[in-house]
């Protein structure tokens, strides 16, 4: 698997855990993807995407309600 499909596949991952709602924001959910074994340079890629790791955010936010 290249590093963009890789990329892509640990960003639906993010999401499936925010969707979760036992997370409060994208810096947990950002330490369970390096727990689960995916690259810090890939998780500080997604951290770059302001937008992403504010929907993120958001998803964990509307999970928990």
């Amino acid at each position: 698997m290249n590093d963009d499909a890789l990329f892509m596949t640990m960003r639906q991952r993010a999401y499936e855990l925010a969707e979760t709602g036992r997370y409060k924001h994208w810096a947990k959910v950002a330490t369970v993807l390096h727990a689960e074994g995916f690259v810090d340079s890939l998780i500080r890629r997604l951290e770059c995407d302001g937008l992403a790791v504010m929907m993120i955010t958001r998803c964990c936010d509307q999970a928990r309600e």
